[in-house]
């Protein structure tokens, strides 16, 4: 066949591609192709080469409908809604034998304050644990029918500047600390206020400010403690303040410190306590080189100036 005939068969095809379709064939097999099989392959050839370019262009348009994720919240990762809370099965588990069970269905009720009629209900379930053996369950009962009754009497409850009041629930559950969420009551509403991630597994203590507009929060885990002050009037939050401190020390004293990837600190805080309605102080013990080394220092925090000093304690007084 002539290159003017095939030119018209097939249309224009590269001559270098019709060159090497010729040349083409099994390894054993040395004799030329036939044109006509020249003419086969160069088409399968010029078919392989635009899909490729028609797959390699519908990717690019792909692209520009690919999702969008600003942040994936833990809802986000379970692609559908959570259960929603459910009272009812909480009511359930305080027949229930065990009792870790029990204590955590008590503690769970306190969640459906903002039902009426759920809360009553609740109320009601709650009275035989009043009186239990178990003072772990028998604690966690008064403090769940102290808020669910509205009396807010509990040293554990916190009122604030505002109206509101704050709380942890399940209190002291642990030598550690209690459960490392505070809610809040605002409105008569209840509310998830804040809620602190690892290694902040307990909250050890709530030190309101003098005028009731700030708490500061002690943290911890069974390694390290966490110190930070809440604005709860403004809605800000301090800096972590241990870990603050650790830096600013070891700056000035020439000490490493490298902040580890689990965010431990095997430091503490000890005597912590406003000294105006804007500053906070207390004595820390701070670790570095994990704990070959400790530093014992006072820490000063000026909430409203962001400023924090931290000084070498004078054991000798």
């Amino acid at each position: 066949m002539k290159r003017e005939e095939l030119y018209k068969e097939i249309g224009l095809i590269d001559e270098s591609l019709i060159e090497a379709a010729e040349q083409s064939g099994t390894v054993k097999r040395r004799k030329r192709l036939s044109k006509g099989w020249v003419v086969l392959i160069a088409c399968l050839v010029l078919y392989s080469s635009t899909s490729t370019v028609l797959l390699a262009t519908d990717y690019y348009k792909n692209q520009n409908t690919e999702p969008y994720f600003r942040y994936l919240t833990p809802n986000d990762m379970e692609l559908a809604p959570t259960a929603s809370y459910d009272a009812e099965k909480f009511i359930q588990a305080l027949k229930s034998d065990n009792n870790e069970s029990v204590y955590i269905a008590i503690n769970r009720l306190v969640e459906c304050f903002n039902d009426g009629m759920l809360r009553e209900k609740a109320l009601k379930e709650l009275q035989p644990f009043l009186t239990t053996d178990n003072p772990k369950i028998a604690d966690a009962a008064a403090f769940a029918v102290d808020i669910l009754s509205q009396s807010y009497r509990s040293p554990y409850v916190y009122k604030l500047a505002d109206g509101s009041i704050l709380f942890t629930l399940f209190n002291h559950y642990s030598d550690y600390g209690s459960h490392n969420v505070l809610w809040r009551i605002k409105d008569n509403v209840l509310e998830e206020y804040f809620s602190f991630s690892k290694p902040s597994m307990y909250i050890k203590e709530v030190i309101p400010s003098p005028n009731r507009k700030s708490i500061a929060v002690v943290t911890c885990s069974n390694k390290s403690e966490f110190v930070q002050i809440l604005n709860v009037e403004e809605g800000r939050t301090s800096p972590e303040l241990i870990e603050s401190s650790r830096v600013n020390y070891g700056a000035q004293k020439g000490l490493d410190t490298w902040i580890r990837t689990d965010h431990e600190n095997y430091s503490y805080a000890n005597r912590i306590e406003w000294t105006d309605e804007d500053t906070l102080q207390f004595e820390g013990s701070l670790a570095y080189q994990d704990t070959e080394i400790i530093e014992n220092v006072i820490v000063t925090y000026r909430y409203s100036e962001k400023r924090i000093e931290v000084r070498e304690l004078d054991e000798s007084r």
